[in-house]
């Protein structure tokens, strides 16, 4: 039905103008439905029509639509839509996008009607026939899949609607939208398809270019090309698990540079930077080809020796290794005299994993320094009276607990775009009765390793719990609080519902609680942790992700789990703003965040530029001693106090 059939009132245009809120226009040849969508959109009652030499030819007004149509069947009226006359064919896909880059891409709107309870498609536009084959009178089971179907209908029915689901067919993805509409006094679905299969691939790949980028930076040092301590371990396990004879030692060298820090006190670390480039060139250019060499410090080296049938056959590789700083480094016009002091442990005498031979290495490396520097050392088993004073301090820790001496201290996280308070991270202290205050750097790895940080960590969650409770009942604080949780305590089973029995009792509000966790911890047991994710966001507790670029960085893990914010670490934050690796990998990680819909924020500013940087770079939260060191529970609420 075109609309110069139904035209009835061919008054004087002057007449018909004044009669108009608005001039709506269209030819006479367009079918009817296009009219009715006009009228609908704009709200108004009639509309305008042109001939084909663009001269008024009448007016078409909704009470003229609805006289004809009380006239006509519902199988009429269905037809009346794609007659003989009209074919369909002058509605062509509509491009509605809201963005350019869609246009640019040439993505379109297909447009198809059908009945609900039927399931057969009674109208649908030019684009989406010659698209997916279908005409009228087909069942929608011949466009999309049952399975499809039945998915979209579930969400339709729960939701009341289906807005920008994404489907796949015939090997085009589309993004989906369905709404339920009156037409002509029937109640149907409308099924708009969305093509976004060019984004979706250009997606993928910009999504793999970061993921290699990322993974590169995860595993070798920035400045070096190294590999890093993370690859370091792997290659070290696996030179371990598969030797290449029978009986071979697997030595490790730990190699540090002698008062290095003196020379970027002096001249700098850029100047540092460059001595540090030159030392690992040299060292490269001393060993074999199946030997590893590693950056795992400002100044600190690992070098892993395959294939030796005698731990002694290493002196000849450390001879020429100290043999290379007897020529000095030089920068511009500067040359330096370096020395180095190397820690030796060797596989299977001094341990039988690679974190306990790094370990056994560095103990070796800290009596090098000892008698002198510029010397090596073997390590012995008479070093391991640090193991003697583990003991003593595992001893003390068990006390400590059941004398409740772990405190919890706050340290503010702020808006670097307003510089307004958004919460707190709660960070653990041991008040002991000798040593005092007790830095977590001390304790911590003991109680990871010995599963005290279960117990320690529930007490401080707790803890932090009722504070904030306290503080947000006083009107003091109305951001959320952070809780670090480590890979013991996720490891727990009922974790969830730990977590959840404590913010009842507390009568926290779960959207105040936010916890921290490292990518390893996640990447332990990725399907079992992503399940516990999933039921801590339904609860309405957010998840971050901490020391974000120190661990795995792999995107396919921020795809798979709930994730709300990236931590940036403040190794990286340290070097802006002159670092280059540095401000390279946080706009990288910046970036990569905002593209995969998370929050970001950086720790360890303690210089404006740092908070500038991040902020021009749009890192939306930071921390750190800039704002305010970690605070005493009684210090933390003068601190707020004085916000108000």
């Amino acid at each position: 039905m075109l609309l110069n059939d139904l035209i009835t009132d061919k008054q004087d245009q002057l007449t018909v103008d004044s009669a108009l809120d608005a001039h709506i226009t269209i030819h006479n040849d367009r079918p009817l439905d296009m009219a009715i969508e006009i009228m609908n959109d704009h709200k108004v009652d009639q509309i305008r029509l042109l001939d084909e030499n663009e001269e008024y030819a009448g007016t078409l007004t909704k009470a003229d639509i609805e006289l004809y149509c009380m006239t006509l069947n519902d199988e009429e009226k269905w037809r009346l839509f794609c007659d003989e006359s009209s074919e369909c064919k002058v509605i062509e896909a509509k491009f509605r996008d809201a963005k350019a880059t869609f246009n640019m891409l040439g993505i379109a709107f297909c447009e198809i009607i059908y009945v609900q309870k039927v399931q057969i498609i009674r109208w649908l536009n030019a684009e989406a026939m010659m698209t997916f084959g279908v005409n009228i009178d087909d069942p929608i089971s011949k466009m999309l899949t049952p399975e499809i179907w039945d998915h979209l209908m579930e969400i339709f029915n729960t939701h009341g609607g289906v807005d920008h689901e994404r489907i796949k067919v015939r090997s085009r993805v589309y993004d989906v939208t369905l709404m339920e509409v009156e037409l002509l006094g029937q109640r149907v679905l409308k099924l708009f398809l969305n093509d976004v299969s060019e984004l979706v691939r250009l997606g993928d790949e910009l999504r793999l270019s970061l993921e290699r980028k990322i993974e590169h930076i995860a595993h070798y040092d920035g400045l070096t090309d190294l590999p890093n301590r993370l690859l370091l371990l792997a290659k070290l396990d696996h030179a371990i698990s598969h030797p290449k004879r029978p009986h071979e030692k697997v030595v490790v060298l730990d190699l540090n540079l002698d008062h290095f820090k003196d020379i970027n006190e002096s001249y700098g670390h850029a100047v540092g930077d460059d001595v540090i480039v030159q030392v690992a060139q040299k060292l490269s250019s001393v060993l074999g080809r199946g030997d590893t060499l590693a950056r795992v410090g400002g100044d600190e080296f690992i070098i892993v020796l395959e294939g030796l049938q005698d731990v002694l056959k290493s002196e000849e590789i450390v001879n020429r290794v100290q043999a290379l700083f007897d020529n000095s480094f030089t920068v511009g016009e500067v040359d330096f005299t370096l020395s180095a002091s190397i820690g030796i442990a060797a596989y299977p005498d001094d341990g039988e994993s690679g974190e306990i031979l790094l370990k056994n290495a560095d103990i070796a490396l800290r009596r090098a320094k000892d008698d002198g520097r510029n010397k090596y050392c073997f390590f012995s088993s008479d070093m391991s009276v640090q193991l003697f004073e583990r003991v003593l301090l595992e001893r003390e820790l068990r006390r400590g607990i059941e004398a409740s001496e772990f405190l919890v201290y706050y340290q503010p996280q702020v808006s670097l775009q307003t510089g307004k308070l958004t919460g707190a991270e709660a960070l653990v202290r041991w008040n002991h009765p000798v040593m005092g205050i007790v830095s977590p750097d001390v304790f911590i790895p003991l109680c990871e390793s010995n599963n005290l940080i279960i117990p320690i960590g529930e007490q401080i969650l707790r803890d932090a719990c009722i504070q904030v409770k306290l503080w947000k009942e006083q009107g003091l604080f109305e951001g959320r609080i952070s809780v670090n949780v480590s890979g013991k305590q996720f490891e727990r089973p009922d974790i969830v519902e730990v977590i959840k029995v404590i913010i009842d009792e507390i009568q926290l509000e779960p959207r105040y609680l936010e916890l921290e966790m490292t990518e390893s911890v996640l990447m332990g047991n990725p399907q079992i942790f992503g399940e516990k994710l999933m039921e801590l966001k339904t609860l309405g507790i957010e998840v971050a992700i901490d020391d974000f670029g120190t661990g795995y960085s792999s995107l396919s893990y921020l795809k798979q789990f709930p994730i709300d914010k990236l931590k940036i670490d403040q190794s990286f934050v340290g070097g802006i703003p002159h670092n280059e690796q540095d401000m390279a990998i946080v706009k990288a990680v910046i970036a990569m965040s905002k593209a995969l819909g998370f929050r970001t924020i950086a720790e360890g500013i303690e210089k404006v530029e740092q908070a500038e940087f991040l902020k021009n770079f749009g890192c939306e939260q930071g921390q750190g001693y800039l704002y305010s060191r970690p605070l005493s529970a009684e210090k933390f609420e003068e601190f707020l106090k004085a916000l108000v």
